[in-house]
């Protein structure tokens, strides 16, 4: 099972959950292929931190909560490798038509999956408790805490898990 290294950005900078600047995320980076990035400016005023991400790291999926197709084609230009969309929105068939990079769909309750092909899907758990769709393939698990994950309780359907980069032994 794939380990990916989960950052967030939030003002131009690498922070962790609690928004406190992580200096040497650089260091750390080296044995991983990708890094998962959450862009809190993103997700939360929609104003994603497009110049860093260039810069930042060699792959990367990244998180800022697109909004519509212009919006995950700023995120492509920028460098994404992977892309995830949290919901729905007009334009959808049209990111699937003209755009080249791995998209994946973050799944809550209320998400509708629709007739597309994704990539793969993200799930999000903010405590010990977990529920896999039984209908998902390819599934990533993204946690807030390492210890969050129970790898006893993970099937085959899930490819990957996704955590803190501090929480990541050396």
């Amino acid at each position: 099972m794939e380990r990916i290294p989960l950052v967030y950005i939030s003002d131009g900078k690498i922070v962790d959950d609690e928004r406190r600047v992580i200096v040497d995320w650089k260091k750390r980076m080296g044995r991983f292929g990708e890094i998962y990035i959450i862009d809190i400016d993103g997700v939360e005023r929609n104003e994603p931190n497009l110049d860093l991400y260039q810069r930042i790291y060699r792959k990367k999926w990244i998180d800022s909560f697109p909004r519509c197709f212009e919006d995950v084609m700023d995120l492509v230009i920028s460098g994404a490798d992977k892309v995830v969309i949290r919901r729905s929105f007009d334009g959808m068939n049209r990111v699937f038509r003209e755009v080249d990079v791995e998209l994946y769909l973050s799944i809550s309750d209320e998400t509708e999956i629709g007739m597309h092909n994704w990539s793969g899907y993200i799930l999000f758990i903010d405590d010990k408790s977990l529920k896999i769709p039984e209908d998902l393939n390819n599934i990533y698990i993204v946690a807030r805490h390492k210890d969050f994950i129970d790898l006893d309780m993970l099937d085959d359907r899930v490819k990957g898990i996704i955590y803190p980069l501090w929480e990541m032994e050396p």
